[in-house]
């Protein structure tokens, strides 16, 4: 018969401490991954929208950005004070001219992981041909 080595009070305890440190850290890990994930989804529908408004308007900045603000708004996760968002076209913005719209968003990580993980940048970048010359 084998005989069972006797286990010390609160070695489970420890032993659940442990693990427990290491589960927190990697659920912790996911939301920022899915926060991340969340984020590039909104921008890119964010610039592909931006981009199509700026090709219609002729490369106008102000009706792009307003787009993207707009989109970014209706989007999950995303906070457009942290968005940057610019419009480039060549001077004067003519038909068929690219017109290169670009998000850069900064923003804080619901789940922060001190001192390293705080922040964190996402960029989108989309080009369409502008549709009619600006006036």
């Amino acid at each position: 018969m084998h005989q069972s080595v006797p286990r010390s009070p609160g070695q489970a305890l420890i032993e659940f401490t442990l693990v427990l440190g290491l589960l927190l850290l990697l659920v912790l890990g996911l939301i920022s991954v899915g926060q991340i994930l969340l984020a590039n989804y909104t921008l890119s529908q964010a610039v592909r929208a931006a981009a199509h408004q700026a090709a219609i308007a002729g490369g106008d900045a102000e009706a792009a950005q307003h787009a993207a603000r707009s989109a970014i708004e209706g989007g999950l996760g995303v906070d457009e004070a942290g968005a940057e968002i610019t419009v480039n076209c060549a001077a004067p913005c003519r038909r068929y001219d690219p017109v290169t719209v670009s998000i850069v968003y900064r923003g804080e990580f619901w789940a922060p992981l001190p001192p390293l993980f705080t922040e964190f940048t996402v960029r989108a970048t989309a080009t369409r041909a502008a549709e009619r010359d600006r006036q």
